[in-house]
């Protein structure tokens, strides 16, 4: 077998004198490696990508003043929160 690369001639030869019943435990450890680690992260940076290829920038022709006005009257006086401080 021709291996890739020096770690993976390391890994074999680490390997290859262990009982079968771990080596089938280690092959489990490098299956969960992959898709719970490897392939999730890069699921997350697709997912992340596409979601942020969908947004677009905010448009409104109010002056920012005008919106923060806005944004400002829009809201609503509560009396909740006063026994908490």
């Amino acid at each position: 077998m021709q291996t890739k690369s020096k770690q993976e001639e390391a890994v074999l030869k680490e390997i290859r004198d262990l009982p079968e019943i771990i080596q089938e435990k280690i092959l489990k450890i490098i299956h969960f490696f992959r898709s719970e680690i490897i392939e999730s992260r890069v699921s997350e940076e697709k997912a992340t990508a596409e979601f942020l290829s969908v947004c677009g920038t905010w448009v409104d022709s109010r002056s920012v003043e005008k919106q923060i006005e806005d944004i400002y009257s829009s809201r609503k006086s509560t009396s909740r929160t006063e026994k908490m401080f």
